[in-house]
């Protein structure tokens, strides 16, 4: 009974205390890989979190109650005991549309974002096909008249940069520029955007999720920032390449110069570099408290089956 009453006191407090902690924690640029992964486990358990709230206000409902007593080795009687509110039925009803129509919104949603990314790209290879120049590098050229580098994630992965891009970057910070579009492709860090998307898009008016799409587009630039081996050289370039280059940068792909571009030169700029690796303790530390926050929600709405099952061997053994 009061499991959907404590899911939404995390709710409440994941959703108004979690980005302030995550904006107040330097870790979180100093280590961005981390740090996008603490954004996904925080919005990922809030949307868990609210899901829950309906799945267990929906719970006495006769043919959940009866899927949960088979898991339990229950029976019905007990799971509604233990899960039923003084609401009453038409609340479990409620609760059980709402929770479909969640994972409705959240499917519909997510392959609509595959399927307009995969045209995007299919287009973007097309076009590149056509007007592209293969250098040996392993890049692609454009003629066009903006200062644009940017990357295609995919099956059919590219890196793409402007005739106008190679008249401003010398040598090195063509290079520079190149493993930072290079590190977006290997490590998928369109998923990451998707994912952020998506949450964004299907429960928008939740401030902690717009938050968190911002945060995890800047924190994959910078993550990709660090495969730089000049963060001083990268710097240059991305002031070179400019700040306002959004507009020039399709959709489908991931630029360069296009996001916290003033953040981002001014974190490879500072003294301080990225985590190492043998930085263990830190990492096990945000590791754990991932873990922590992701479990929180699914051990709230399985309290009261925690509960039961302590009941039944009480009753046995006594």
């Amino acid at each position: 009974m009061l499991a959907p009453a404590v899911l939404l006191v995390f709710v409440a407090l994941a959703a108004a205390l979690g980005p302030r902690l995550l904006l107040g924690a330097a870790w979180v640029q100093r280590a961005p890989g981390w740090g996008i992964l603490a954004w996904q486990a925080l919005t990922i358990s809030v949307v868990a979190a609210i899901a829950l709230v309906g799945l267990t206000l929906a719970a006495p409902l006769t043919p959940l109650a009866e899927f949960i007593a088979r898991l339990c080795r229950t029976t019905p009687a007990e799971v509604i005991e233990h899960y039923q509110t003084p609401a009453g039925t038409w609340v479990a009803y409620l609760a059980a549309l709402a929770a479909a129509g969640l994972a409705i919104r959240m499917l519909w949603l997510t392959t609509s974002t595959v399927v307009n990314a995969a045209r995007g790209r299919h287009t973007q290879l097309t076009l590149l096909r056509v007007l592209g120049t293969e250098h040996p590098d392993g890049f692609v050229i454009v003629k066009h008249p903006k200062p644009l580098v940017y990357c295609l994630p995919g099956l059919r992965k590219r890196v793409v940069v402007t005739s106008a891009a190679l008249e401003v970057l010398d040598p090195h910070e063509l290079e520079l520029v190149l493993a930072h579009e290079r590190s977006h492709l290997r490590s998928r860090h369109d998923l990451a955007l998707a994912l952020a998307d998506v949450l964004r898009r299907a429960l928008g008016p939740v401030a902690v999720f717009r938050v968190a799409h911002e945060q995890v587009s800047t924190l994959i630039e910078m993550q990709a920032d660090d495969a730089a081996h000049d963060r001083h050289g990268l710097a240059r370039a991305l002031v070179t390449l400019g700040s306002g280059l959004a507009a020039g940068v399709p959709e489908s792909g991931l630029g360069a110069g296009n996001v916290a571009a003033v953040a981002r030169v001014e974190r490879l700029a500072a003294a301080a570099g990225p985590w190492k690796p043998w930085k263990r303790r830190q990492s096990l530390a945000v590791a754990l408290g991932t873990a922590i926050l992701l479990a929180t929600p699914v051990a709230l709405a399985m309290s009261p089956i925690v509960e039961m099952i302590i009941t039944g061997c009480t009753t046995i053994l006594g």
